[in-house]
C-alpha cells in the first residue's frame, strides 16, 4: 500500500524503498525482471503523468490489486488501469498493470 501511494504521487524515490531487486514487472508496453530498469521507466513517464485517481482498492493476503485512471498530458488523456502488486517479506516482488496500450502506440513506435 505504503509503495502504491508514492508511486501514485509520483515520489519514485520514495517507493523504490518497497521495491525487491529482483521485480517483475509486466504490462502492455514493457516487461522487466529488476527494480532499477522498472524505476527508470516510470521516471521517463513521469512528465506526462498528470494525475492518478484511485478508484478502487482489493487486499488479499500478499497481493493488492489497484484501479484508477492515469490522467496523462497527451492525446491519450485519461487511462483506466488496473495493477495487481504481489508482495513477501515487506518487498514488492512482481507487478503486472493491465490497460488498452492503444492510444500510446504512436508514443512508443520508436522503440
Amino acid at each position: 500500500m505504503k509503495y502504491f501511494d508514492h508511486w501514485s504521487k509520483k515520489e519514485y524515490q520514495a517507493s523504490a524503498k518497497y521495491l525487491a531487486e529482483n521485480l517483475s514487472f509486466k504490462g502492455p508496453i514493457d516487461t522487466f525482471n529488476n527494480s532499477k530498469d522498472y524505476l527508470q521507466a516510470i521516471s521517463r513517464l513521469a512528465p506526462i503523468v498528470v494525475e492518478v485517481r484511485k478508484k478502487k482498492t482489493f487486499v488479499d493476503e500478499n497481493d493488492a490489486c489497484f484501479v484508477y485512471d492515469l490522467v496523462t498530458s497527451t492525446s491519450a488523456g485519461t487511462v483506466p488501469c488496473a495493477e495487481w502488486i504481489h508482495s513477501e517479506q515487506g518487498k514488492v516482488k512482481s507487478i503486472q498493470v493491465f490497460f488498452d496500450a492503444r492510444p500510446f502506440a504512436a508514443m512508443f513506435a520508436h522503440k
